[in-house]
């Protein structure tokens, strides 16, 4: 993946903070993928697209920690640094849980209202 270089402190917390929030997110997906699933495909799912959405879900994850590695790696937070990148990762972190948090209860709303109408 190419990289743009940063040279400014707060664009390098705000790429590590995102790279992060990416990270937890995508680690969420493999916690949750049944749920998450929901996202894409509506219930009941064969095997197959299971274990397609478990390995895209896994990857997915593998590929945003590899990524937080080398960011971390490339650009080392100074000490001062590290408590503003924590902040913005906690807010940005928030934003993600409560956007899923509605994505999910409209889908989970469709579903019954879809259960509703087929009775």
């Amino acid at each position: 993946m190419l990289a743009l270089p940063v040279n400014d402190s707060f664009e390098q917390r705000m790429q590590i903070a995102f790279i992060f929030t990416a990270t937890c997110w995508a680690f969420w997906w493999n916690i949750q993928w049944k749920r998450v699933m929901g996202f894409w495909v509506r219930p009941p799912n064969r095997p197959w697209v299971q274990v397609l959405f478990r390995a895209f879900f896994a990857l997915s994850f593998l590929g945003a920690l590899s990524r937080l590695l080398q960011e971390l790696r490339e650009h080392s937070l100074a000490r001062w640094d590290i408590i503003p990148t924590v902040l913005i990762a906690v807010i940005m972190c928030i934003a993600v849980t409560l956007i899923s948090a509605f994505g999910l209860w409209m889908i989970e709303r469709r579903d019954r209202n879809a259960d509703i109408q087929v009775e």
